[in-house]
């Protein structure tokens, strides 16, 4: 999926299209935050998170999803470190009620 996404350009899809298409060899940390309540992105960049995840060469995406007014960030990552890499990211910046899910490959 992220091969082609290299780019910092914002995804508008929705969150079953972002299911259909991880690949299933490969692990995945996706945040979801309702943009109903707020008016900003959580998943600004100054986040101390994306620099961790630059620094170590993840794929990372954001998707946007207009109908259901959600954000998500995705995060591609090896097989098998999913919960290492959560828990790092989390450490970071990101609040501990960010809802997130994890897709072990």
């Amino acid at each position: 999926m992220f091969k082609d996404y290299s780019d910092s350009k914002i995804i508008e899809q929705s969150f079953d299209w972002i299911k259909k298409n991880l690949d299933p060899l490969m692990g995945y940390i996706i945040f979801d935050n309702d943009l109903s309540n707020q008016a900003d992105s959580i998943f600004s960049e100054s986040l101390m998170a994306y620099q961790y995840l630059k620094k170590e060469n993840y794929a990372v995406k954001k998707i946007y999803d207009s109908k259901a007014f959600k954000e998500y960030l995705i995060i591609q990552i090896d097989p098998g470190n999913e919960d290492a890499t959560l828990g790092k990211v989390m450490g970071y910046g990101f609040d501990k009620d960010t809802v997130y899910y994890l897709y072990k490959a």
